[in-house]
């Protein structure tokens, strides 16, 4: 019965940590943002040195999955959900990973001459806010309706994603002189609609923890 009980709050440990891991990329989708909104140099630094964290968190959930698996001979469904677990961290690394890449290309930004406000690039932050917090909730509460409202909005974000490349072609044709600077917001609306992928596949991970099948 001990046994039992130390690997349920093992379990539980677990789901705290994911949870935990979907917090802080939550928090460092809206450090970079303000980073971009304000060509914060100093604070796009912190985004890129604050992906070591996450790097940690990805390394020690994936150790306490392989731990209950080599330990306690998981039963399907509980192998179901550490097997899910290990996908999910990954691909919410990757998406630490790109508020990184996009606070590099902050920097740059930082040093050059600055451009009007580019349209859409907000509601794309907001909405991959949105799609990470409700595909944490949908995990803690194995909701799969929710979680497949995350993975509908992946076409909202898409819609965003050409109204941006769109409004910056066109802004590259009218002003030559500052190409540079649409081609690195350009690269910055292509790794949140990367981001929102990785959500996706987040939340498709729910619906494989519940019914044990897999949306491609």
């Amino acid at each position: 019965m001990q046994t039992r009980n130390n690997y349920t709050e093992a379990l539980g440990q677990l789901r705290v940590h994911v949870m935990e891991m979907g917090g802080g990329i939550v928090q460092a989708i809206g450090r970079t943002q303000r980073a971009l909104e304000q060509l914060d140099a100093p604070l796009a630094r912190a985004v890129i040195a604050g992906d070591d964290e996450f790097d940690r968190m990805e390394r020690d959930i994936e150790q306490e999955c392989l731990t209950l698996v080599v330990t306690q001979s998981p039963v399907a469904g509980d192998w179901r959900r550490i097997a899910s677990i290990m996908r999910m961290i990954a691909d919410l690394e990757r998406i630490a990973d790109h508020c990184s890449d996009i606070g590099e290309y902050v920097e740059k930004l930082a040093g050059k001459q600055r451009v009007e406000h580019i349209p859409y690039l907000a509601e794309m932050f907001a909405l991959m806010q949105r799609m990470v917090q409700d595909t944490v909730q949908a995990y803690v509460d194995l909701d799969v309706e929710k979680a497949r409202l995350v993975i509908a909005r992946d076409d909202e974000q898409d819609d965003y994603f050409e109204e941006v490349c769109q409004e910056l072609c066109q802004r590259m044709a009218q002003s030559p002189g500052t190409i540079s600077q649409y081609v690195d917001y350009l690269m910055i609306a292509k790794y949140l609609e990367r981001m929102s992928d990785h959500a996706t596949n987040l939340a498709q991970w729910i619906e494989y923890i519940v019914k044990g099948e897999l949306s491609l």
